[in-house]
């Protein structure tokens, strides 16, 4: 399972900015979890954190108001201001009302009762979910490896937005690991459709295609992916293998020359040694 994102991705997953992710980190708001060749790379509850927070800044706070009220937080509620991604967040024109369990309350301690008679359960909901959201449950159940569960959430996201790049890709990922690897395909490709530039999306195509046998289509969407993100280790690896096995062998060693200083120390690191001493 996927323990880390990079700053790329929660750009891409969040539709937040790099610059504004690296400055958040700054201020401490959502601290990344490590750093790999200059990228910050971030956990599942980060992701939702970063979500959060945007949800703040959407409705209209400052960053000075939204630095205070967690700031606050922590202090009054150390144990809880650690769990920002289970929190329900509700803004109230410039006040933030926290939901934890059945409590509500302000980052200033202020809590708030419901004194509402108990009344018989709403029917369900027609409004339809918002695919955003379904899709963050769908990536959560698949870091809980429910990927059964993951892949039907990913499926509504679909429903409801037909062209939800990272969704496409996403399922096509779980088909992959069920062994229904044309299926797989068509997801990957109607991703690409949809955006040429996907890197993980080309990767993973490329993948499939190698397994095929069809290399120099595969060799041609590694060159994308890595043309896309120059620092997916893997993707140069396989594209090295990949004209290797098609006896382009200068260019496959310039591929995994790449590759070792990217991940120096994989598990393959020695094999590519070997190729290239």
């Amino acid at each position: 399972m996927k323990t880390l994102y990079d700053q790329n991705e929660v750009s891409r997953l969040t539709g937040i900015s790099q610059s504004q992710i690296r400055y958040w980190d700054r201020l401490g708001l959502v601290p990344h979890n490590d750093e790999e060749k200059g990228k910050l790379l971030f956990g599942f509850r980060d992701l939702v954190a970063f979500r959060t927070i945007k949800k703040m800044y959407d409705s209209g706070l400052s960053t000075r108001h939204v630095r205070k009220c967690l700031g606050r937080l922590k202090e009054i509620m150390p144990e809880v201001a650690g769990q920002l991604p289970e929190l329900g967040i509700t803004i109230c024109g410039k006040k933030i009302i926290i939901g934890k369990d059945d409590l509500k309350f302000t980052p200033d301690g202020q809590i708030f009762m419901d004194f509402a008679v108990d009344t018989p359960p709403s029917a369900p909901s027609s409004i339809p979910f918002d695919s955003e959201e379904l899709f963050f449950q769908a990536l959560e159940c698949e870091e809980k490896g429910d990927l059964q569960e993951a892949q039907e959430k990913y499926e509504t996201v679909l429903a409801l937005k037909p062209d939800h790049q990272d969704a496409l890709v996403k399922l096509g990922n779980i088909r992959h690991r069920f062994g229904l690897c044309e299926e797989a395909e068509r997801f990957y490709r109607k991703a690409l459709w949809i955006d040429p530039d996907h890197a993980e999306a080309n990767y993973n195509l490329a993948n499939i295609l190698e397994e095929q046998g069809d290399l120099e289509n595969a060799i041609l969407f590694y060159r994308k992916a890595v043309h896309e993100d120059t620092e997916i280790a893997d993707a140069f690896f396989n594209l090295g293998r990949a004209l290797e096995r098609v006896g382009r062998w200068k260019d496959a060693l310039r591929q995994w020359e790449t590759y070792l200083e990217l991940d120096p120390a994989s598990e393959w690191a020695d094999y590519v040694k070997s190729r290239l001493y």
